[in-house]
């Protein structure tokens, strides 16, 4: 009889051990996160929610992969290559509308921030400005992707830009050397780098942005595929908690937020680091983010932004902007 409540003890003990020590036991999940461009400021949230331990509170292991363009960002969820991105909604739009699986689940840049740099003295001052000038870029960075659109947009005859293909890393110098006399850029990434350099070099740099020009559209946006969306809603779901509400203690602590990407990424400069992290943490918040929470995206401004891509753009077919994006994971992210 002794012998039959050890061993009932024995299993209740293990039961009770097993109850309360398999949630903490569980493996996190392992999944990779591709970024749109090489690392930034306007990276900062990511790098909060992975290094101060957001993802790792809601069970997720993420591994960063530094992006070249958003083309790539979109394509790579599409393909299974990345289980999550971060890039432009408006190229993103352009892969669905190939029959692309990605999907945005949140907004990570409340309007388009994109941008042709050019330095004032190249005599740029309108969109017409911009025919016979020399336009370096890299076939995905998303400057080129959007070329068509900003051309019909902004009233200027595409075929007369003067395509110089060219590595990102190169760009900068050449633009300063006037070996191109424009390039693209993105709010919270090149915009402020490009102001940080030419001030250095006694230069002043002018943009011509894309919203001004006629693509008033979402910016950029968190991206997973469709399967993943059905197949798997918990994960997303913790996913996207993790990186607003990091983004949310970001926009708190702006300061400290700076210093964990600089921890991460020293050989960053950080004079355009933070000038990046600035415009990138700003560019997060609208009306609607203090009324639902970060990441939010309206549904008048996503037909907006659908309808204008498949106005501007040569679509195979024209996308159903319902079926581009989903708001169901928004939920307890910060309201700001």
């Amino acid at each position: 009889m002794k012998q039959l409540k050890n061993v009932v003890l024995t299993m209740v003990a293990t039961l009770a051990f097993l109850i309360v020590a398999g949630p903490a036991m569980a493996a996190d999940d392992k999944v990779t996160f591709q970024f749109d461009w090489l690392y930034g400021g306007k990276h900062v949230a990511f790098f909060v929610a992975r290094d101060k331990g957001y993802f790792k509170k809601h069970g997720l292991d993420v591994k960063f992969i530094e992006g070249k363009g958003s083309l790539k960002a979109a394509m790579f969820v599409d393909t299974g290559q990345a289980d999550y991105s971060y890039g432009d909604f408006v190229t993103a739009i352009r892969v669905m509308a190939k029959g692309g699986k990605n999907r945005a689940i949140g907004v990570g840049q409340v309007f388009n921030g994109g941008a042709f740099i050019f330095m004032e003295s190249s005599g740029i001052k309108t969109p017409k400005d911009l025919e016979g000038k020399r336009f370096g870029t890299s076939a995905a960075s998303f400057g080129n992707v959007l070329l068509p659109a900003m051309a019909n947009a902004g009233g200027f005859d595409e075929a007369k830009i003067v395509k110089r293909m060219m590595k990102p890393a190169v760009r900068t110098p050449a633009l300063l050397e006037g070996k191109i006399d424009f390039m693209g850029g993105i709010r919270g990434s090149s915009v402020p780098k490009m102001a940080v350099i030419a001030k250095k070099n006694n230069r002043k740099v002018g943009y011509l942005y894309f919203k001004d020009m006629g693509l008033e559209t979402y910016g950029h946006v968190v991206q997973t595929n469709e399967d993943r969306i059905k197949n798997n809603p918990e994960q997303v779901q913790r996913m996207v908690k993790a990186i607003f509400q990091a983004w949310g203690w970001a926009n708190e602590h702006p300061k400290e937020a700076f210093e964990i990407f600089m921890k991460a990424n020293p050989h960053k400069d950080r004079e355009i680091a933070w000038a990046q992290t600035e415009q990138g943490l700003a560019d997060s918040m609208d009306a609607a983010t203090k009324k639902h929470g970060l990441g939010y995206m309206q549904p008048s401004i996503v037909e907006k932004s659908v309808g204008l891509t498949n106005k501007y753009f040569k679509l195979p077919a024209p996308v159903d902007w319902k079926k581009t994006y989903t708001d169901k994971f928004i939920k307890g992210t910060p309201m700001m």
